[in-house]
């Protein structure tokens, strides 16, 4: 596996080609809880990637603190191809009778 992000509360790291297809959108970055393209997660999931939590326990309770992204060594290249694509579908389309 591959990982591309680790997006957590304390420090949040992305893979330099992840990072510049997600800037390239547009798409506003904090949209949950501080955690930067977390709520865009469904659609690395689509575009092939596996989101693993990451959660702390303290005796009796526990809580999150992020995820990492990862994707199957032999499919990078084609999660980089699809993803981009998906985003644009959250992008509003242009009104052209304005």
């Amino acid at each position: 596996m591959t990982q591309l992000a680790s997006i957590t509360l304390e420090e949040t790291r992305f893979e330099d080609r992840f990072l510049k297809i997600l800037e390239a959108t547009g798409l506003e970055p904090e949209e949950f809880e501080g955690l930067p393209y977390f709520s865009y997660s469904p659609f690395f999931v689509i575009a092939g990637a596996t989101i693993s939590p990451r959660i702390r326990e303290h005796g009796d309770h526990s809580h999150f603190e992020g995820v990492s992204i990862d994707v199957p060594d032999d499919q990078v290249e084609i999660f980089y191809d699809v993803l981009p694509d998906l985003l644009a579908q959250l992008q509003p389309e242009d009104d052209e009778d304005e």
